[in-house]
């Protein structure tokens, strides 16, 4: 009776170092795998917050380039205003120059033409003056040479 008590505690003791083996062995597995499971679960989270990190960089970037392409854009526009104003006063001076050159030639043709007819007219009216006095002169001196001959002829008679 002893000996079947004693066996029976010694297999109710291997029992209970067999029971808390694999309840140790247990626990390791539970707790290895609930580990693993939270690591699983904070590597998800952690690339989730990456995830949103990263989309949050870009949209912050991409509003900040927004903002530097509209000021970009914006000088550009300027710049190129003045450019174009500056080429546009440039092309206007030199037109202006042009015209005026235009205009003095045309004014100098016009008044050497003015000149050249005033010329012309003082040539005519000189020579006009000029026939007048010989047209005189020579009546004059037919007169008188008339009445030279006339003087001579009845001399002469």
């Amino acid at each position: 009776m002893i000996q079947k008590y004693y066996k029976a505690y010694s297999i109710g003791r291997e029992q209970h170092h067999l029971y808390l083996k694999t309840k140790a062995a247990v626990v390791t597995l539970q707790s290895a795998y609930r580990g693993m499971k939270v690591r699983k679960r904070i590597k998800d989270c952690n690339k989730a917050a990456v995830t949103i990190q990263s989309k949050y960089r870009a949209y912050k970037t991409k509003k900040k380039y927004a903002t530097y392409r509209a000021s970009a854009i914006i000088i550009q526009r300027w710049y190129r205003g003045i450019k174009i104003t500056h080429c546009q006063h440039k092309e206007y001076l030199n037109l202006k120059k042009t015209a005026i050159k235009i205009q003095s030639v045309y004014r100098g043709i016009r008044v050497r033409r003015h000149i050249q007819h005033m010329h012309r007219a003082a040539t005519f009216i000189k020579a006009m003056f000029k026939m007048h006095q010989s047209r005189i002169s020579y009546r004059t001196m037919r007169k008188a040479a008339i009445v030279i001959q006339v003087r001579f002829r009845a001399y002469y008679q």
